[in-house]
């Protein structure tokens, strides 16, 4: 807290904040009025949490229980909505918002759209240009209960023509299903910002695959990093993956790890098409489809793709099934994926047995 106080001295930044937007401290006063006008504890810690900056938030745990109920007064607070009909100008500074393992359920998430949609409004700057208020980059909502209709306004919040700043969105953990797949997707098929995108344990099956692969065949669409490990999108849902993947040129990073493909007759045709897709893909380099059990016959079937492209430098497989020529053929680490995961490849070691 004392450091807080302290920050008057840098006047310069000081003066360019009131520019921007209000301090830390405005933005915790703002919080706890909403959290009187609706009739709710406020959550005290918050003052702790806030970056002395204010560019960084991040509520982790279950010590932040009260947050649950309060998520939609924090985000009022950040969007500058006091009470019905009272708006004072929203908190611009925020540029990295992780709520995880907090149980803000839908209703939580449909709040933080609302502040991602206020934060996209324009004001006139000053030479009556249109200016983008917020500065929001990063959001983590891992593991908060968020379904389908949290989901679908997230999507919505970040439609074309909304938020033109969040760059990382991450909704691991959350029960997303193949509907709330879709309705996210829809929204995020027409950004033009958001490169990173993680849903990894989203409860996603086979049916999510089309919606996923009609967001990967948008032209304007800006992802570089498709994280989908530990769903259950099988080989239904990579055979509907590969026809959005045939057409996508932005994907660099995609993570297909512990999707439940095996050795069907319909895994080994979605394994063909993947082949065919690792081949001809312009842009891809890492890829992960650990944890599936293809053995020596879906690996092959991967095989031309994964050596013929020079441009793959990652690919991790399971070697389970498989033949160890195979295998060697396949699986590949870059050195600066070595250099990112040195301590998570030790633990994968382990688990050859």
């Amino acid at each position: 807290m004392a450091k807080a106080k302290a920050k008057p001295k840098e006047k310069g930044k000081t003066e360019a904040k009131a520019e921007e937007g209000y301090d830390t401290a405005t933005l915790y006063k703002n919080y706890v009025q909403v959290c009187d006008n609706i009739g709710i504890e406020p959550y005290n810690e918050l003052k702790q949490i806030v970056s002395t900056t204010g560019e960084q938030i991040i509520i982790t745990g279950s010590s932040t229980d009260k947050l649950s109920s309060g998520c939609r007064a924090l985000m009022n607070a950040l969007s500058g909505k006091l009470e019905e009909g009272t708006t004072t100008e929203p908190f611009t500074l925020l540029k990295d918002l992780r709520i995880r393992s907090s149980n803000i359920n839908d209703c939580g998430a449909i709040a933080v759209a609302t502040f991602i949609r206020a934060s996209a409004e324009v004001k006139q700057g000053v030479v009556g240009t249109v200016q983008t208020q917020g500065k929001l980059q990063f959001l983590d909502l891992s593991d908060n209960n968020i379904g389908q209709q949290g989901a679908l306004h997230l999507g919505r919040s970040l439609e074309v023509g909304m938020n033109k700043t969040l760059t990382t969105l991450l909704l691991d953990f959350n029960s997303l299903g193949p509907e709330g797949a879709s309705a996210l997707c829809k929204g995020i098929a027409t950004n033009s910002s958001l490169t990173v995108l993680s849903l990894k344990h989203c409860k996603i099956d086979s049916m999510g695959g089309e919606h996923i692969s009609a967001m990967l065949a948008f032209k304007k669409l800006a992802l570089t990093t498709l994280d989908l490990s530990g769903n259950c999108l099988g080989g239904a849902g990579l055979a509907e993956l590969c026809k959005g993947l045939g057409e996508n040129s932005s994907l660099t990073t995609f993570r297909l790890a512990d999707n439940n493909t095996r050795q069907t007759d319909e895994d080994l045709a979605a394994l063909e098409a993947f082949g065919q897709v690792l081949l001809t893909h312009s842009k891809l380099s890492e890829i992960d489809f650990d944890h599936n059990h293809i053995g020596s016959i879906g690996g092959k079937l991967l095989l031309p793709g994964v050596s013929e492209n020079k441009q793959i430098t990652t690919f991790k497989i399971s070697e389970i099934d498989m033949d160890e020529e195979t295998y060697k053929a396949l699986f590949r680490v870059s050195n600066a994926s070595k250099s990112k995961g040195s301590k998570g490849k030790k633990k994968g070691k382990k688990k050859k047995k």
